[in-house]
Parts: structure tokens; sequence; C-alpha cells
């Protein structure tokens, strides 16, 4: 499920449930979740205290800022909070927080290094469409990427 697919669900889930705190209705919120792309960094940042304050989306969100943005400038405690609300995003069904949820597992960010938790979190993911959960899981397998070049069906010329 593409970013924007996955907003756009969450926007009508709030909206139908009308949950309380799940407004994207703050500027603010809806200029971080627009860096998201281009500027994950910063968009970290600015989804922090909506984040904090129990914002579902904003969850989702930076989950998957930090996941494109992690990096050494990223130190312990960050690290551990940014796993943990991988953990709630991914446990919510996000797709693309169970990607990155599985690379924290795998390469032991916020939290232990785990293979098989890595490896049950990139099937979850793929499972809902997700292509790099699904290439991480084959190459935990031992299995080649799925070929996506319709053009040499990826054989050498």
């Amino acid at each position: 499920m593409s970013i924007k697919r996955l907003i756009s669900a969450m926007y009508a889930l709030c909206a139908t449930l009308s949950l309380p705190g799940c407004s994207t209705a703050d500027p603010a919120m809806r200029e971080a979740m627009s860096e998201l792309d281009q500027r994950p960094e910063s968009a970290r940042v600015k989804l922090r205290p909506f984040a904090e304050q129990g914002n579902p989306v904003a969850i989702a969100q930076i989950c998957i800022a930090y996941g494109r943005s992690m990096d050494s400038m990223v130190r312990s405690p960050e690290r551990e909070q940014a796993f943990s609300w991988c953990q709630t995003a991914a446990n919510a069904g996000s797709a693309e927080s169970q990607y990155h949820l599985g690379n924290f597992y795998m390469w032991g960010l916020g939290t232990a290094e785990d293979r098989a938790e890595a490896l049950r979190w990139y099937t979850e993911s793929a499972r809902q469409g997700n292509e790099h959960a699904e290439d991480a899981k084959r190459g935990m397998e031992g299995k080649p990427a799925v070929c996506k070049n319709w053009i040499t069906g990826c054989r050498l010329m």
C-alpha cells in the first residue's frame, strides 16, 4: 500500500470513528506529513509532538520517517522511542510500518537484534503488498529479489 493510500485510509477511519487526537486539521501536522518523502529528518521532528499525544496517524508517519532516515545521529533513547512507535503502527496494520519494524529487528535498532522477528514483520508487510518487505523476506530466505524489469525479465544481456 502506498503512503498516500495509507494516509487516506487513516484519515477516513479517523473521520468515521471521530477518534480524539486523530485530527490532521492542524496545519503543522499537515506540513510535517508533506515533508515525509523529501525531508524525513525534518518530518520526524515535526511529527514528534503529535505522536507523543497519541495521534495514530502521526505515530504511523513518524515510524516511516525514522525508518527512512535512521542514522548515527539518532541516539539510543530516541531509537527506542522510534521502535516503540513502529511497534504501535505495525500492530495497527500499517504495511510500511511493519516493514520498518522488520528493519529495526534486523539491525537491532532500538531493540535487540532478532532475525526471527524481522522475518515475521517482513512477511506480514509483504502479505499486504509491500515490495521492499517481500525483497527483504526473500533475502533472509536465501532467495533472489523479485524481478521488476519487465523488459529483460531480469536476464543478463
